[in-house]
């Protein structure tokens, strides 16, 4: 599942379509983001990692609960600024409202679909951490003549 296929469930919401996949990828990277800084791996570790020794169900039961932890939602919450910064939405009541309907799909989804969700978290990790090691070298330095001093 991608992140278009659940924004098409959100197609009878008012959010506006340009901004479902963005509203989407924004919360899952809230959580990823949060769950590293919290120093919590259950999000990132079991469900984005591909982990084979944890069950679809165990990773299903870890999006949900980190979907459920974001707690209430307002202007000033992170998750809702952060919608506000990636989508440009002006309106803090609408980002508020569309991310709280999109926390609501997504956890319907979550309780449909847990692989297919469970996949989402983990593309989205996986294209992270590609990002992050972008001008790696292969043995982790970051010069490129093979030198890691000055």
């Amino acid at each position: 599942m991608s992140a278009d296929d659940l924004a098409s469930k959100l197609s009878q919401s008012g959010i506006p379509q340009s901004s479902r996949s963005t509203i989407i990828n924004s919360i899952i990277k809230h959580l990823l983001d949060s769950a590293e800084s919290e120093g919590k791996g259950s999000v990132n570790n079991s469900v984005a990692t591909g982990d084979t020794s944890t069950t679809v169900a165990d990773a299903a039961d870890d999006i949900k609960l980190a979907l459920s932890n974001i707690g209430q939602l307002s202007p000033g919450h992170p998750l809702v600024q952060r919608i506000q910064r990636d989508t440009g939405i002006q309106d803090p009541q609408k980002a508020t409202q569309y991310t709280q309907q999109t926390l609501s799909a997504m956890k319907e989804h979550a309780n449909e679909n847990p692989e297919r969700m469970r996949s989402l978290f983990r593309s989205l990790r996986l294209g992270k951490e590609e990002v992050k090691d972008q001008g790696q070298n292969s043995d982790g330095s970051f010069l490129h003549d093979g030198y890691d001093s000055f």
